[in-house]
């Protein structure tokens, strides 16, 4: 079995007039003009196409866009942008640039139409990660040697239709801008996303609806019940792996029982409707919690310790045992300078936007952090002193003070890897989680919560020792508020938490704090952009989901300054 050669060459890509007063320079890789290979010529075969999954996910892929396009992690600092919980900090009427942070869009809200970028950038990561995924699946059938493979595949592929699920589930919300929204998102609701897989033809393809909420469900779940049939015999020794365990780039047994934790949770949310094939409401809930245990169970990895978050070197960018699931750059795989997560969500990588956009957090969660929280540590607080901040990290006196005068609020939660701050071919060479063990913690919590309160007070005051220990929840807190906000801190940059928010009818109030002009909200629900349609250039070949694409829900919600 051949495999073709992937390349991926570096494009400079101009900086908008529209957002930027001044551009980056964006440094072609070392050595010259150079090809990523993704692949190579092989005839060893499945295993080499299944190195292609993780590898496209850590790879700049769709099509170049901008300089935020660098894989899977690009859309998770995306989602936390929808949420609110991640903009750029830096503040203007201090010599600040807010547009050097290139995930604005989704904090105002706009660029999210069918012709939206955006719009075509999700589209375009995620079902060529799915081809790849099929193309395993497809090979390897039901062949009983190849059940590794077929088991690791339907893991990746059902967290990717998983994502869209949930991006693509059209929820209500209200978009006082746009007066026929939400009667034309009426439309799509209880729609997701057309599903492809191995057996799916060009003819089918181009005449694929959107699946409704439970026939996708039922796909994810049915991938994941095989994945786990196949990979059980592998994690429990009763047979001998060739590839499973060989890689944190690869899904464990633990990470397909976080898959059905993160599925079972969504499902929770629709409490009102009941489906033949999957369960809702409570009972979804009861197996959210179930399988997150099984997830904790399987992996028995301990969660992040203080150290391991708060390390200048290692901090975020390498693989500890709480990582149930990841990604790995090496050097060699390293594209620019620029189109890399830490560019953009590392304060003290140089050559990026990071250092200049000050990518950070509200200051109301500043504020509601106790003292004796240590990830707290880890971002500027208004008052806070060099000599305080100092052990957390490495940029000199001078140029910290600088950063904490013009950017207050800023998060160091990441780090260039090994500490590297100049050379981007080192610096940009960092693993990232893809699942983390504490999500699981928290979804135990969380999906409790809905029906046993007491419980779930017990499992948060738990959890939360290990990040604060003077921590405690009043009587009066409201229990699921509690957990979300945790969440939120828990999993900043990381794009867990948009997912929870949409769920649970979550509003945003972005008043009297640290926000830029333009992206100040206060609303009772969901925010319109957190419902995404399909790109146009998907409806103009699939003529199936031509006129349900989803409405444009850009400026649906308009920003008090400008009211």
């Amino acid at each position: 079995m051949k495999v073709n050669k992937i390349f991926k060459t570096a494009a400079l890509v101009l900086c908008s007039s529209v957002l930027f007063s001044g551009c980056i320079k964006e440094v072609l890789p070392k050595a010259g003009s150079i090809t990523q290979e993704q692949l190579a010529d092989s005839d060893v075969g499945l295993e080499y196409m299944m190195k292609a999954i993780p590898a496209y996910m850590a790879a700049s892929t769709a099509m170049s866009y901008d300089h935020s396009d660098f894989g899977y992690h690009s859309i998770g600092v995306w989602m936390d942008h929808h949420a609110l919980i991640a903009f750029p900090c830096t503040r203007p009427d201090r010599g600040g640039n807010p547009y050097y942070c290139r995930f604005q869009a989704t904090n105002y809200g706009f660029d999210m139409s069918m012709n939206g970028g955006y719009t075509h950038y999700l589209w375009y990561n995620y079902y060529p990660l799915i081809k790849k995924a099929n193309e395993v699946i497809g090979a390897a059938g039901d062949q009983e040697d190849m059940r590794e493979y077929r088991g690791i595949s339907k893991t990746f592929r059902a967290l990717f239709y998983l994502d869209l699920a949930r991006y693509y589930d059209a929820l209500p919300a209200k978009a006082p801008e746009l007066p026929t929204y939400e009667g034309d998102l009426t439309k799509v609701q209880g729609l997701t996303v057309p599903i492809v897989t191995e057996a799916t033809d060009e003819k089918a393809a181009k005449n694929n609806p959107r699946a409704t909420r439970e026939e996708l469900f039922t796909f994810i779940l049915s991938d994941l019940a095989d994945a786990e049939a196949c990979l059980k015999p592998y994690e429990d020794g009763e047979v001998k792996a060739t590839v499973y365990g060989s890689t944190p780039t690869y899904p464990e047994l633990a990470a397909v029982y976080g898959l059905y934790a993160r599925a079972y949770l969504w499902l929770g949310g629709f409490e009102d409707v009941t489906y033949e094939n999957v369960p809702t409401g409570e009972a979804a809930y009861r197996l959210a919690a179930e399988y997150a245990r099984k997830a904790i169970n399987t992996a028995n990895a301990p969660i992040m310790s203080e150290n391991e978050w708060t390390n200048i070197t290692t901090g975020f960018n390498t693989v500890v045992p709480a990582w149930m699931w990841a990604t790995t750059l090496s050097s060699d795989t390293v594209l620019n300078n620029l189109f890399a997560f830490v560019a953009h969500m590392a304060p003290e990588a140089t050559y990026g936007y990071a250092p200049l956009a000050c990518q950070g957090v509200p200051s109301s969660m500043y504020d509601r952090l106790r003292s004796t929280d240590f990830r707290k540590k880890l971002i500027v607080g208004p008052n806070t002193s060099y000599d305080e901040f100092k052990s957390y990290t490495s940029m000199s006196r001078d140029e910290w003070e600088e950063l904490a005068y013009r950017a207050p609020y800023t998060n160091f939660k990441f780090r260039p890897f090994q500490g590297e701050r100049v050379d981007y071919m080192t610096a940009n060479a960092v693993s990232l989680p893809v699942m983390r063990i504490e999500e699981m913690y928290l979804i135990e919590a969380e999906a409790t919560a809905h029906y046993d309160d007491a419980t779930a007070r017990m499992l948060i005051g738990t959890f939360m020792v290990n990040r604060d220990p003077n921590y405690f929840i009043l009587p009066t807190q409201n229990v699921i508020d509690e957990i979300i906000f945790q969440k939120s801190v828990e999993f900043w940059g990381e794009g867990i938490v948009l997912f929870d928010m949409k769920r649970l009818n979550m509003g945003v109030n972005t008043l009297e704090q640290n926000y830029q002009s333009g992206m100040l909200f206060k609303t009772d629900g969901r925010l319109p952009w957190w419902n995404m349609p399909i790109p146009s250039s998907e409806s103009s070949v699939n003529t199936a989901i031509k006129g349900f694409e989803g409405p444009d829900p850009s400026y649906g919600v308009e920003s008090e300054d400008a009211i």
